[in-house]
């Protein structure tokens, strides 16, 4: 085998310290993206742990919202119960007494004013 020429054996070794150098600055780069990625989910779990805890707030807000509201709608039907039993109800029966009383003493003379006229059921 034939040595090559002087001039191909340095380029030859200024291509290898090419790719070395580059070899190095790639890895140096890598290392910073590495770093720079750690940085970044550093960064993320704080920003996750405020949301967070800013969450927990507001659904305990909402829980104590979902039971004051609860709270509220039982007591309307309370009222409500209230006032249908003692209100409404003993107002219907005192207006049922009297239509019904209405409704008999309107029977009754009716048919004491259909006797003394003489009314015969519409026949003469």
């Amino acid at each position: 085998m034939e040595s090559s020429p002087a001039w191909l054996q340095v380029i030859r070794d200024v291509a290898i310290i090419i790719l070395a150098i580059e070899t190095i600055v790639i890895g140096i780069l890598v290392g910073v993206l590495v770093w720079v990625v750690l940085k970044l989910i550093r960064m993320v779990r704080g920003h996750i742990d405020r949301l967070s805890t800013s969450a927990q707030g507001i659904l305990g807000n909402v829980k104590e919202t979902t039971q004051t509201a609860a709270q509220t709608a039982k007591t309307a039907q309370t009222t409500a119960t209230y006032v249908g039993d003692r209100t409404v109800r003993p107002l219907i029966e005192v207006y049922s007494a009297v239509a019904g009383a209405r409704r008999f003493v309107e029977a009754f003379f009716s048919r004491n004013r259909d006797r003394r006229s003489g009314d015969t059921n519409g026949r003469e």
